[in-house]
């Protein structure tokens, strides 16, 4: 029945803002805008082979700030963290498992958002 994950999505009040976070501190390419009558609704990160879309509170029947399912994987866990804190991100300690890194912190309009490194192969 289900052959892959088609996208992930996180609502938010401003579209464009939050886009702009994950473009501007997160290094996302965002290239699938969509506007409504001059208000962008939806835009989209193709990330090897999945997306990562900001839309409206309206069009995810969600509001901002209840999104907490993005996991991004990244290298160097502990250089990501220290880029962030430097930008003024709060962001929580790193949580060692047998199998990976992980921390988290918020995008501006409180979503979770959470880093990942694997640790084993």
């Amino acid at each position: 029945m289900i052959k892959e994950i088609a996208f992930t999505a996180y609502p938010a009040k401003d579209v464009a803002k939050v886009r702009d976070f994950y473009r501007d501190v997160l290094g996302l390419s965002f290239n699938g805008p969509f506007d409504e009558n001059g208000i962008l609704k939806y835009d989209e990160a193709v990330l090897n082979g999945g997306c990562f879309a900001v839309l409206t509170e309206e069009w995810a029947g969600r509001p901002a700030g209840s999104a907490c399912s993005i996991v991004f994987e990244v290298d160097d866990i502990e250089r990501a963290r220290k880029d962030l804190t430097a930008r003024g991100i709060a962001v929580e300690e790193i949580y060692d498992t047998p199998v990976c890194r992980i921390t988290s912190f918020e995008d501006p309009e409180g979503n979770k958002v959470s880093l990942h490194q694997r640790t084993v192969k």
